[in-house]
């Protein structure tokens, strides 16, 4: 369900005592304030304070004499007092967290992680090594638009590794969302492909890690993402071993709907006047102080900064580029902070603060709105993602995006293997607010049609007070590992001539298994719980989505019992062989499938079940039960193979449901909706909260009947018995997500 954040800001409720006067006077009781225009005079005039335009507005009031001492009261209270002033609302787009979500593809889940391809040195190196030491798919997306020599240093990781240079970060992913159902992926079994040695980027920055430059991982400390980062970058996901992908919404939805995805106008002021490096740093590094709102009714500390304070103390002599940071940017794109000349510095800000100026003749609230308008406006200019890892308070890194028009998710490559991330998403919204003021307050008095009626006279000062504040949308935790293998297919065979030879031949299975519609979880048996648990973080979910036979290793456990087996469990500690294949192929690679040879007795059922491990030693679902039995006629052994099924266990239900002996309905008065409490302008979103049903008085309403002192008792009796039963009914109504 969507989120919406009315957002207030606290020292402004109630604080304003003329404000009160002018809202009562004009709306609840009878009208006794106007608010005349003033002959040859324009009410409105702004003034220039730095980057900041002022709104000067003259006021002049007349009254009705019995509120005179309100009015000198509230003159009193407000003189030399300045009231800030942001007030607005946020629609926060519905968040996929759901933990049974099918989320294993790019289309469906806000966050997730996936494991692309097997790349086994990689992953073991990524254990030990640190993120920022990694290959960024940020910077492979720059570099895939943009190659010119910045980009290209940053690309070769500051020219540590010039073998960077020929390989690539992106590549299209593999077919049908990543499921890879023909079988056909690439698999890193051998350092001595040719091709994947010179095309593949992180198989070029393994061969070459220990040159990595010191810079490089410094820099990764904080990321600012200045260029169009889009879906089409992020898709191209076909050459990184594993991956997080979290989720930016940046179409954030908002009760003004004809703006819904526009572009932030102070994003294009930015990029238009160069200065987008000040706008994006500003996010990390400002006057930024908490502020206490009442959101949604309750009182909430925010971050926020002033956004156009910041522009001022903007000068030459600002250090926007610090050693722990990477600013990622298109070529020819530069910023003011790179301007050596004094003159072209200034005049880049000059034209930043020009444009500013315009947007906020636009939004500066004149007297009429501050006491009457709903609310500020508002633009999302971008977001804060920062990254942690489990058992660590401190970031290990943070990234920065300013909105861009196909900005949509973020794949962060920097993890290790098998480690649990937290990330936290963080929208920058900036608030058009005010911070306004009474000034050259007098009261007169006038004659109007002969009578004497006080006047009251001033200046509403009002200067802009564009916060910009930090609201948190998400907090994802994710963990790759490699999901489970699929289950070898097996055929049993006899040789005629020998005896009690049983031979199990275990064949590989490649591709994926995706079952949406029917997922379980994997089942509990001999040491795999800790991948149990670790695949319910992979998935988000305590169903195994996916199995792959990218992941197997060819080594295979093989257990057997002698006796008919009533469940999995009595195959526990009956593990007869662990395999593998001898067969090395001329490429160095070892052949996944095995011929396995058990001695069996004749005439007796034995009772087999198989796993195959991962790579990484982690076992596979356990497979089908197979029943076996050899017998010799004469001279020759023949053989019987079976699916063998479990005997249902004793059940024995003693609850006998009541939904076919007793049904109770309402009657057609407690269930119609009453519309006297229903404001027809509102949007149904929004009136939902204030729905009623029923006709009757409260004391008789059904739906009155809602906790432990007061509810219907209902009182059942058998006619053989004579004994009762008492059900206490309580109702509630139930308001649709």
């Amino acid at each position: 369900m969507q989120q919406v954040l009315e957002i207030v800001d606290s020292e402004s409720i109630g604080a304003d005592e003329l404000k009160k006067i002018t809202r009562i006077s004009s709306g609840l009781f009878q009208s006794r304030l106007s608010v005349p225009s003033i002959p040859g005079r324009d009410p409105v005039i702004y003034e220039n304070d730095g980057v900041k335009v002022i709104l000067r507005q003259k006021i002049s009031m007349t009254f009705d004499t019995s509120i005179i001492e309100q009015v000198q009261n509230a003159v009193s209270e407000v003189q030399g007092v300045t009231f800030l002033n942001h007030k607005t609302r946020i629609l926060l787009p519905e968040v996929d967290d759901e933990s049974d979500a099918f989320n294993y593809n790019n289309y469906t889940s806000d966050a997730f992680s996936y494991y692309n391809l097997r790349f086994e040195d990689y992953e073991n190196y990524t254990v030990g090594a640190e993120e920022r030491d990694f290959p960024s798919f940020l910077v492979g997306a720059l570099y895939n638009r943009s190659q010119a020599l910045e980009q290209e240093n940053i690309y070769t990781m500051f020219g540590s590794i010039p073998a960077l240079i020929d390989s690539e970060i992106l590549a299209p992913g593999t077919p049908i969302n990543n499921y890879e159902f023909d079988g056909k992926h690439v698999e890193y079994d051998s350092l001595d492909v040719d091709y994947e040695d010179t095309v593949d980027y992180f198989r070029a920055y393994y061969l070459n890690r220990d040159n990595l430059s010191l810079q490089y991982n410094n820099s990764n400390n904080h990321v600012f993402v200045d260029y169009n980062y889009n879906f089409n970058d992020s898709s191209q996901i076909g050459n990184c071993p594993f991956f997080n992908r979290i989720s930016l919404p940046s179409q954030l939805v908002l009760p003004d709907t004809a703006r819904k995805g526009a572009f932030s106008a102070i994003v294009n002021s930015m990029e238009e006047s160069r200065t987008t490096d000040f706008l994006l740093k500003s996010f990390r590094q400002s006057n930024s102080f908490m502020r206490d709102f009442e959101i949604n009714g309750s009182t909430a500390s925010v971050k926020v900064y002033d956004l156009l304070d910041e522009l001022d103390q903007f000068n030459i002599n600002t250090n926007l580029k610090q050693s722990d940071e990477l600013y990622l940017r298109e070529s020819g794109r530069k910023h003011l902070s790179e301007v050596e000349n004094d003159f072209l510095f200034y005049f880049y800000k000059l034209l930043a603060v020009g444009k500013l100026r315009a947007i906020t003749k636009d939004k500066l609230f004149d007297y009429e709105k501050i006491n009457f308008s709903d609310e500020h406006e508002k633009e999302h200019i971008g977001f804060k993602v920062t990254k942690r890892r489990q058992g660590r308070t401190t970031p290990i890194q943070t990234f920065y995006f300013l909105r861009k028009r196909s900005l949509q998710d973020f794949i962060d490559t920097q993890i290790r293997f098998n480690t649990v991330y937290t990330y936290e998403v963080t929208a920058m919204f900036l608030i058009y607010g005010s911070s306004y003021s009474y000034e050259n307050i007098t009261i007169t008095g006038e004659l109007v049609e002969g009578n004497a009626v006080p006047t009251l006279e001033f200046d509403f000062v009002n200067r802009p007070s564009f916060k910009v504040a930090e609201i948190p949308i998400a907090t994802h935790t994710l963990r790759v590992v490699e999901p489970p293998p699929l289950v070898p297919e097996v055929q049993f065979y006899n040789e005629k001539t020998s005896k009690n030879k049983l031979k199990i031949r275990l064949e590989h299975q490649r591709g994926n298994l995706v079952n949406e519609y029917n997922r379980k979880p994997m089942r509990p048996f001999a040491n795999n719980q800790d991948y149990i648990d670790r695949l319910k973080q992979y998935f988000s979910s305590n169903d195994i989505i996916v199995q792959s036979g990218k992941t197997s290793s060819g080594v295979y456990e093989v257990y057997r019992v002698d006796e008919p087996p009533k469940s999995y469990t009595d195959f526990e500690g009956n593990l007869i062989k662990t395999v593998q294949s001898s067969t090395i192929y001329n490429d160095g690679q070892r052949s996944r499938n095995v011929m396995f040879v058990d001695y069996i007795k004749h005439q007796r059922k034995y009772y087999y079940m198989f796993r195959v491990l991962t790579h990484q030693g982690n076992p596979s679902e356990t497979s089908e039960v197979y029943e076996v039995e050899m017998y010799e006629d004469a001279d020759e052994t023949f053989l019987l193979v079976n699916s063998y099924t479990f005997p249902d266990p004793d059940y024995y239900d003693n609850n006998i449901p009541m939904r076919k002996y007793l049904q109770i309905i309402p009657n057609f008065e407690h269930t119609i909706i009453n519309e006297s409490n229903i404001d027809p302008t509102i949007a149904a979103e929004y009136a939902v909260e204030n729905l009623e049903l029923g006709l009757l008085p409260a004391d008789e309403s059904l739906w009155s009947f809602e906790n432990k002192n007061k509810y219907i008792k209902l009182r059942l009796e058998s006619k053989n018995s004579g004994r009762k039963l008492d059900l206490n009914l309580l109702f509630k109504i139930k308001k649709p997500n």
